[in-house]
């Protein structure tokens, strides 16, 4: 039996088939309309169905991961998102069973981004972590003694990109103010490539601000420093509000950014209140496809959660 994982990102997905032990096989497609669920869920039941030609093991599970909030018990999403503004009403387990006779297991895409490093990467062995997924927004999730944090509302652990650390900041896109995200983030990147004038840069995002025609300007510099002094405060309040003892940084921002670890540690060993180089700050091992990678294994971890809970 083989567990298939899917992460929806908005410009691309992912998908990964697994079993207990082996990434079997894993690929990456590009969006072409993110107006509809329905839309992306064909293309990838296509790849799906390429690699299970020839094989006679069947798909027992499907996981998505997706970025809303997540009921990840009852496999319903609680918020829309921008893209795939229908996927709130869309059917998936009838399309995960009709489609590949399979069970549906769903999670907000940070989680399933943590779970994937817990099972495969980086978070192997640690019982208390936190992954900080830095790309269009900025997404976490956090683990303490072995589980996912989720609370009442599903949002524990999930919303460090909307901890408030400016108090006059700028206006955030959940109608706060002065949030990490609104503070530095690649949505706020992008708002600065356009008052700059340079709004050619922003399907480069981070990268035009290391690049050599880029990098000696203080205009870049100033936003450079801006973007890596959220990152650190973000941290730093992870530590505070969770004391982890890894933190994982992945999503797309996170290539470019790995090179400031050293001063992201340095942060945290100055400013929490742990003995330094307690918490270990490290890049995903498994990149673009923690998400999908972690979206296999819900099988075992929600299963796990729920029998927990029940019992």
């Amino acid at each position: 039996m083989y567990s298939v994982g899917i992460d929806l990102g908005g410009t691309s997905a992912q998908v990964v088939v697994i079993n207990k032990s082996e990434i079997l096989f894993q690929t990456s497609i590009v969006v072409r309309d993110s107006s509809s669920v329905q839309y992306i869920l064909d293309d990838l039941s296509g790849c799906i169905d390429e690699f299970f030609v020839g094989h006679s093991e069947y798909v027992s599970s499907i996981g998505i991961a997706f970025p809303s909030i997540v009921d990840a018990y009852n496999n319903k999403i609680l918020s829309r998102y921008v893209k795939y503004p229908d996927a709130m009403d869309f059917d998936l387990e009838k399309w995960a069973k009709m489609k590949f006779g399979a069970t549906l297991f769903l999670e907000n895409d940070a989680r399933a981004a943590l779970i994937g490093e817990y099972h495969f990467g980086r978070a192997k062995g640690y019982h208390n972590s936190c992954m900080l997924t830095l790309g269009t927004g900025i997404g976490s999730a956090v683990m303490m003694e072995g589980k996912l944090l989720r609370g009442s509302n599903h949002l524990a652990g999930n919303l460090l990109g909307h901890t408030i650390i400016q108090y006059e900041g700028g206006k955030c896109n959940c109608n706060g103010v002065g949030c990490a995200e609104s503070e530095g983030s690649g949505w706020w990147l992008s708002n600065k490539f356009h008052e700059i004038n340079r709004g050619d840069l922003c399907s480069q995002g981070f990268k035009a601000l290391l690049a050599p025609e880029n990098v000696r300007s203080p205009v870049f510099q100033n936003i450079l420093a801006q973007l890596i002094k959220v990152y650190k405060t973000i941290m730093i309040n992870a530590v505070h509000c969770y004391d982890p003892e890894l933190i994982v940084l992945g999503g797309g921002i996170a290539e470019g950014v790995s090179t400031y670890i050293p001063e992201f540690q340095a942060a945290v060993d100055q400013h929490c209140w742990t003995p330094p180089g307690e918490i270990k700050i490290t890049k995903s091992a498994l990149e673009s496809y923690a998400g999908a990678i972690g979206a296999a294994c819900l099988d075992r971890t929600i299963s796990r959660i729920t029998s927990s809970n029940a019992s």
